[in-house]
């Protein structure tokens, strides 16, 4: 055809078993039903899903009308709305939806259909039209059509069919993808995708012209495009299928530090207490190009001391900071809360001459969750026998952070390793609450190697920083390194790296 271009791909992947997919659908159908929407807004106790709210009927009953603000739009006042049509986790299910936003209007449905348990078919169709004059508007349209049919594609055994399609029209151009199911070899599935686009009404010979001109590059950028899914896909799926849909989600990463001994770390821990109590204020004021502290009650360090702690960040809020204990040789105990008490926290050190447990927790509003906490408690003792080899399964730190829809846990073990270092690993787990749980549990089927990239980017850059401070300090007195450690407090990082 005159303006049409058509592009093939055939692909070698990894298989997906059909009982891993039907555990997905199942467990987000759960989800959906367990969501607890009322009348008023929905309470996640986190601003991540926006303002939802079930405006008519019962919750995902045929007839139930939601009416949704995404996240950062609230002063947008975005128009958009859903309607359940149908709802029968068995059977079919189908919503409407319709959104406005600044005159960009979308109307979109989604059918589901299930057979008992399995998933048999999801189909999706709608269009666009842009906002401004007439001869805009006509441009600025858009229809969509997909559908997979999972029943055919499990079913096909070599037979030709098309399960996977997807078709989008312009007035100006069109394009389409079809994928079909081929003769499986062992564990892998055979897919050949086409591809075919090109362009509609007065553009059609322009765009004969164009794809005439630039096919060849055309070809090699879809080639490269089809390579990569394929590379990502056969990356991704064997991990999926060997962990499964699991409750927890666990990541594990492992770094190398250098190693610090017990006798120099309780002489900087030491000296880093005298050093605070040797702080000097004038007119109750210790000032510092990254800090500025107030003594407002009592006196310095001493039990009942109050202070006003201001940043010179301007987005970090200020703290005010209770002494709740101070002993070198006991219990040191420090009590800090934001001004409003949006935030509120404490940590305290069973000793400052013989540390060996460290605690501290933080809970309250942090950006985007309204009701977090978070606790933590390193085991000293435990951290010193097993860089000597003789430590036990337990960790030597842990962290705990709870939400209303979640629980994540950072557990750090360590263990000697050659050339005067430690090996240091590190395991999270986060598992969902409530009717999180699915979809956490889902999250980590689908991203856990997604999740997993920052978490061992965020240890490998600790582990750097740690690298490159810790020789020089510990080459240096404990005393000055614990003095530089304060002076890096009040005025900010050093322009060269030093022992703090």
């Amino acid at each position: 055809m005159i303006g049409m271009s058509r592009f093939r791909h055939r692909a070698k992947l990894a298989a997906l078993p059909r009982p891993l997919v039907d555990e997905v659908a199942g467990a987000l159908l759960t989800a959906l039903e367990e969501v607890p929407v009322t009348g008023g807004p929905l309470e996640t106790g986190a601003d991540i899903v926006g303002d939802v709210r079930l405006v008519e009927g019962e919750h995902l009953s045929a007839g139930a009308l939601y009416r949704l603000v995404p996240p950062d739009m609230e002063d947008e006042y975005p128009d958009i709305e859903a309607r359940v049509v149908s709802w029968d986790r068995a059977g079919e299910c189908r919503v409407d939806v319709r959104s406005d936003i600044e005159g960009h209007v979308v109307n979109a449905r989604v059918e589901l259909r299930m057979a008992g348990d399995r998933l048999h078919t999801v189909r999706i169709e709608g269009d666009y039209q842009g906002p401004g004059r007439w001869f805009l508007r006509v441009l600025q349209r858009a229809e969509w059509k997909g559908e997979a049919l999972f029943e055919e594609w499990w079913s096909v055994l070599g037979r030709r069919t098309s399960p996977i399609s997807l078709s989008v029209r312009h007035p100006l151009a069109f394009g389409s993808i079809v994928i079909d199911r081929g003769k499986d070899k062992r564990t892998r599935w055979t897919g050949e995708s086409t591809l075919r686009f090109g362009g509609r009404g007065i553009a059609r010979p322009l765009a004969a012209v164009g794809l005439l001109i630039m096919r060849g590059r055309v070809r090699r950028m879809l080639r490269d495009a089809f390579g990569r899914a394929e590379a990502a896909w056969n990356a991704e799926v064997p991990g999926m299928v060997e962990r499964g849909l699991r409750e927890r989600v666990t990541l594990r990463h492992q770094v190398e530090v250098e190693a610090v001994t017990r006798e120099w770390a309780e002489k900087y821990v030491a000296s880093l207490h005298q050093g605070v109590e040797g702080l000097r204020f004038k007119k109750r004021r210790l000032s510092g190009e990254a800090v500025d502290i107030r003594l407002l009650e009592g006196k310095h360090i001493e039990v009942g001391a109050r202070y006003r702690v201001a940043y010179a960040e301007d987005e970090v809020e200020p703290l005010d900071v209770n002494v709740a204990a101070w002993d070198v040789a006991g219990l040191s105990r420090i009590e800090f809360a934001s001004p409003d008490e949006v935030q509120a926290g404490w940590a305290e050190l069973d000793s400052a001459q013989k540390p060996i447990v460290v605690r501290g927790a933080v809970a309250g509003e942090f950006d985007h969750y309204e009701q977090l906490s978070c606790a933590g408690e390193g085991n000293l003792e435990r951290w010193w026998a097993s860089t000597g080899g003789s430590g036990g399964e337990d960790p030597a730190f842990t962290a705990i952070a709870e939400h209303p829809l979640g629980e994540g846990t950072l557990a750090i073990s360590v263990s000697p390793a050659k050339g005067g270092r430690w090996t240091v690993d590190l395991t999270a787990t986060v598992e969902g609450r409530a009717w999180a749980r699915p979809l956490v549990a889902v999250a980590g089927l689908i991203s856990a190697a997604v999740l997993n990239d920052p978490f061992q980017w965020t240890a490998d850059h600790a582990a750097e920083d740690w690298n490159r401070v810790i020789p020089a300090a510990t080459a240096s007195d404990p005393q000055d390194a614990a003095e530089a450690t304060l002076r890096r407090l009040l005025d900010g990082p050093a322009d060269d790296a030093g022992t703090d």
